[in-house]
């Protein structure tokens, strides 16, 4: 089985990442990794890459509109030159790559397509937090040139990253019967985590035994995971926006987002008394901040 994990950044990608990787731990299946065939690979493992705990061993693709590659954290970048060998030599790929047709082509190579969505809110204040970590201070420090704390770039960056959010998850709506995509949302794993990994496991076609489930449970709890990465988990809450951001940003996002969030269930004030879903019909169209149109009828690809 080939299983490609995508989502925007600040997600929960790490935390699906994780659970995916243990259930095939758990399961009869082999894992396959291509990055640890690589030569770069030995190298990898001299850097100082303290992000996450086992970075340089995640299958990362990066999918543009004409072209792929494979990389290791965002340090090293390389194309894909043959990109049936990369699927059929990998068992979990992660990907924060946006569709487009390009990526739909590849993506239709999978054997499964998990996709993770969070409160864009929720991203927009992890995201800003996590441009002032170490990792990416040392690596990539124009992206805070500017800035001096992470409320003053959130603010000044806060109508990109809805933006992103809604193209990024709207593109994966559009086509998420003809990937048979299984959506997962972060704040239902929160809620009820046994449930969405029961759903996860039906997806996949797995059957784990309780004692199996519960272990893996245990493995991808917060705080084994904070304990394991402390410099990539920071709080794994849901609704930390309805204190944080101000009425004017809760505004802007609203003048935005509005009919996605209303779509997928997420609430319009701060009240919290829902949990997001995905819709059994999904509306012709959605408008996205760019100007452009998402139809979300399916497709004839």
């Amino acid at each position: 089985m080939h299983i490609l994990k995508a989502g925007l950044i600040k997600s929960g990608n790490f935390w699906l990442h994780t659970i995916l990787h243990n259930i095939i731990d758990y399961s009869d299946f082999e894992y396959k990794s291509f990055i640890q065939n690589q030569p770069i690979y030995e190298l990898a493992k001299t850097w100082d890459i303290n992000q996450l705990k086992g970075q340089i061993d995640i299958n990362c693709l990066d999918i543009t509109k004409n072209a792929v590659f494979y990389r290791i954290s965002n340090i090293f970048r390389y194309p894909v030159d043959d990109i049936d060998d990369y699927i059929n030599s990998s068992t979990l790929v992660w990907s924060h790559s946006q569709m487009s047709s390009n990526a739909l082509t590849i993506m239709e190579k999978f054997d499964k397509v998990i996709y993770i969505v969070r409160d864009p809110r929720d991203v927009s204040i992890s995201w800003s937090n996590f441009v002032f970590s170490p990792y990416v201070r040392r690596y990539f420090p124009f992206f805070t040139v500017d800035e001096t704390n992470p409320e003053t770039y959130l603010n000044k960056n806060l109508t990109t990253i809805i933006s992103d959010w809604m193209n990024h998850v709207g593109g994966y709506l559009k086509h998420h019967k003809d990937l048979n995509i299984h959506f997962v949302f972060y704040e239902r794993l929160l809620h009820n985590f046994d449930y969405e990994l029961e759903k996860i496991l039906e997806y996949l076609e797995i059957d784990l035994d309780t004692k199996f489930r519960g272990e893996i449970k245990e493995k991808v709890s917060f705080n084994n995971m904070k304990k394991e990465s402390p410099n990539h988990i920071r709080k794994g809450n849901l609704g930390q926006w309805v204190d944080i951001l101000t009425d004017a940003q809760k505004e802007e996002v609203l003048s935005m987002a509005t009919p996605l969030l209303k779509l997928l269930n997420y609430p319009l004030n701060s009240q919290i008394d829902s949990l997001p879903e995905l819709p059994e019909k999904l509306p012709e169209n959605i408008n996205l901040p760019d100007g452009n149109v998402v139809l979300l009828k399916p497709s004839n690809h």
